[in-house]
């Protein structure tokens, strides 16, 4: 017996798809905003990944306090960039980490309801937004994400 053909699934002004590509298409991304403390990402495996000066990766590091709500609302932001700029993931790494989890943060940045984004590439930190100012932060990665690398 043949399997039966995919059931197809009307899409946007009339477009059909097979269900199985249009699950694939709208399911979320895999996550990849990493937490300090969760999964085994520590504080050793966050300072190698900033500081590694042979890395082509932007890493981005969301320094925020735990009480402060919009210190956590750019995280949506964060996921729709990993689904809307091709190899996202191959290209930028994202960390969320509270301002008391390393005491270089604790006297740099205060007690505040403002986020700060962190941006590392090669190593050095090369560029600092306080606040929560998603058209400047979006702006700095477009401009700032290595170019994707093509296979010859």
């Amino acid at each position: 017996r043949e399997p039966a053909p995919p059931r197809r699934t009307r899409l946007f002004s009339g477009l059909t798809r097979s269900r199985r590509t249009f699950c694939a298409a709208v399911m979320a991304p895999k996550e990849m905003i990493n937490a300090l403390g969760q999964d085994g990402f520590d504080l050793e495996t966050f300072q190698k990944r900033i500081s590694d000066e042979t890395s082509k990766k932007l890493h981005i590091v969301d320094v925020y306090t735990a009480w402060c709500g919009p210190c956590l609302s750019i995280v949506p932001t964060f996921k729709t960039m990993q689904v809307g700029i091709d190899q996202f993931e191959d290209r930028c790494t994202i960390t969320q980490m509270d301002r008391t989890s390393m005491p270089e943060y604790v006297t740099r940045f205060p007690q505040t309801s403002k986020p700060h984004f962190l941006f590392y590439k090669a190593g050095q930190e090369v560029f600092c937004v306080e606040g929560l100012k998603a058209p400047e932060i979006l702006k700095f990665v477009d401009e700032n994400l290595p170019p994707l690398e093509v296979d010859e």
